[in-house]
């Protein structure tokens, strides 16, 4: 996905915004977590412990506004009637856009750091 704009599509926020946050929560939680618990060197692991607790302090503002804008648009994202939800275009407000640009950011790194684990 692209910066994020002033709004982005359901399909979009479904199939590519969300997986990559999960991504994002699985790393910290699985890979990152054993290096912590894994690591001998006493700097090493300092410095994994630091930057889990900034990725989670962003992830934490990120959900924040995430679940903002899902409970928005859950009529059109999970429609009451159990059928799949139409791909339109969601209106973001600041915080929602920083958000999503917030995942992107916050996706590329953590996806660089598991590269390295």
């Amino acid at each position: 996905m692209k910066a994020p704009s002033a709004n982005v599509t359901s399909e979009q926020l479904m199939n590519d915004v969300i997986p990559k946050l999960r991504t994002v929560e699985f790393i910290l939680e699985s890979k990152l977590k054993a290096a912590i618990q894994n690591s001998t060197d006493a700097q090493q692991k300092e410095k994994y412990e630091r930057q889990r607790q900034e990725f989670e302090l962003e992830l934490m503002m990120i959900q924040m506004n995430l679940d903002h804008l899902l409970s928005r648009y859950a009529d059109i994202i999970k429609p009451q009637d159990g059928t799949r939800g139409e791909n339109t275009y969601l209106e973001l407000d600041d915080s929602e856009r920083v958000a999503l640009s917030a995942i992107m950011n916050l996706y590329s790194k953590v996806s660089a750091l598991a590269s390295t684990l």
